[in-house]
């Protein structure tokens, strides 16, 4: 008979080990982002890689500098237990264990809004321009968090808290927006590491091959409430009257939902009575809105918390997350892409030459939605038409240099960025017009050819003397 217990409660054990759950989130999820930066004669600095489906790792010092940048979205992971948090990447190629650095982007709103589409290296918040084959960081943004090990065998590689301590970094977060970078060792060797990104998930029909994640070791309760209105970390005006959330359903039918709301601008502690929060806007509700407390106080952070009660449950409080929001306006982002070269006749028409503008503005949508507005700064005057929307297309009929700036602006704040448009007359003059360009030695007539036209003035000069002696 105690055998039979002892099965029993071990199986029980079992099961509830099975059942256990993490919270996770993907760089697919949300506002994510994964892609790399390179400072090579390959990849180089003013190339952007975001729509690969791999993040390339190398560091071979003078040669190639290859670095991740990945971003995630935590705005779900209010109020959990971050401790224990790891990070998780799915190598495709690997060419021997190596230990990766890993670096948190500080905590800055416009940095942690990169574009995944027009993020290159001489652009990376906290890279620093220089040499190919080489990079630097900006220590003012970037700080370093610890290291995650990559064994020599592809697959899903997952940090170790202990060597890549995330829960103080995550914590200290107020943008739901957290940014790694992912540097390898410079070893001399070149090794090449490839990890796979939320492009690569999406056309994969493996499903144990993801895209970068962070795995919280917590279960999510069942009971917590989802939601929250305003968003968590949101921007709002001080005339906000309420807040919302959606309840969860009931453990069985008939079975009645009923909250208990705190509210305060106090930091939030977990082991006091209603959280030290000043606050308690209700008990045994069964709405799923508030009032709040008067006029909010400006430049203020609020923070509100749902406990929740299931009938059929009496005895257990389901303590809720915490939330939080702002009584100050976040500005826009603003990012108006990456410098392009082109030329006429570059779309076959030998007269003109185009070239579409492709801004990204990041808001947190406070107060107001967004307005765009494209103006050029320098060059010889062309007309914009339309100017007011994120991407616009430019049509150029004459070579120059050509600066646009795009504003974006919420109503309350705005943000500027702007964009170089080489035109030239030439495919070969646009070429030369890039930066890091390199002529071939061999194209002696400086048409961008190696060709008979090459090999004729070689021949030409081929029995030259410039001697003193010359016969």
């Amino acid at each position: 008979m105690r055998k039979h217990v002892w099965f029993a409660i071990l199986f029980l054990c079992l099961l509830g080990l099975a059942s256990r759950a993490e919270m996770v989130v993907s760089t697919a999820d949300g506002d994510g982002a994964d892609t790399c930066v390179g400072n090579d004669s390959n990849r180089r600095p003013d190339r952007n890689f975001g729509g690969e489906g791999t993040i390339d790792i190398r560091w071979w010092t003078g040669v190639r500098a290859h670095i991740g940048y990945v971003r995630f979205d935590i705005t779900d992971i209010g109020g959990v237990d971050l401790t224990g948090a790891q990070l998780q990447l799915y190598v495709t190629q690997t060419q021997g264990a190596r230990t990766w650095d890993v670096y948190g982007l500080k905590d800055n709103y416009a940095d942690d809004n990169w574009g995944e589409m027009s993020i290159t290296y001489n652009t990376a918040p906290g890279m620093v321009p220089i040499d190919l084959g080489y990079y630097d960081i900006d220590e003012t943004k970037l700080t370093r968090l610890g290291s995650i090990s990559i064994r020599s065998q592809a697959g899903l590689h997952t940090s170790d808290p202990t060597a890549l301590p995330l829960e103080s970094f995550l914590k200290e977060d107020t943008n739901n927006l957290v940014t790694l970078v992912l540097i390898g060792p410079a070893d001399g060797s070149g090794k090449q590491y490839y990890v796979l990104t939320k492009e690569g998930e999406a056309g994969s029909t493996d499903p144990n091959m993801v895209a970068p994640r962070l795995v919280l070791p917590v279960e999510p309760d069942p009971f917590w409430v989802s939601n929250p209105v305003p968003a968590m970390n949101n921007s709002v005006l001080e005339t906000l009257g309420q807040v919302c959330w959606t309840n969860p359903e009931p453990s069985a039918p008939g079975g009645l939902i009923t909250c208990d709301v705190y509210f305060g601008s106090r930091d939030p502690n977990l082991n006091e009575p209603d959280y030290g929060l000043e606050y308690t806007l209700a008990t045994g509700t069964t709405e799923t809105c508030v009032s709040l407390p008067s006029v909010l106080e400006p430049m203020t952070r609020y923070y509100w918390v749902v406990d929740v009660h299931n009938s059929t449950e009496p005895n257990i409080v389901h303590r809720g997350r915490i939330w939080s929001f702002n009584t100050f306006n976040i500005g826009p982002s603003v990012d108006a892409g990456p410098n392009q070269y082109i030329w006429l006749g570059h779309l076959g028409d030998p007269a003109t030459a185009a070239a579409v503008l492709d801004g990204t503005v990041t808001d947190d949508g406070m107060p107001e939605p967004l307005t765009y507005l494209w103006e050029q700064v320098s060059g010889p005057e062309i007309t914009i038409s339309p100017n007011d929307t994120e991407d616009i297309t430019v049509v150029f009929t004459e070579p120059g240099t050509y600066v646009f700036r795009l504003t974006a602006s919420d109503g309350m704040s705005s943000s500027s960025d702007t964009v170089m448009v080489v035109v030239s007359a030439d495919a070969c003059s646009a070429a030369k017009a890039r930066p890091g360009y390199k002529a071939n030695a061999m194209d002696l007539n400086s048409d961008c050819f190696v060709n008979l036209y090459d090999f004729a003035m070689f021949a030409s000069q081929w029995l030259d003397c410039t001697s003193l002696q010359c016969p």
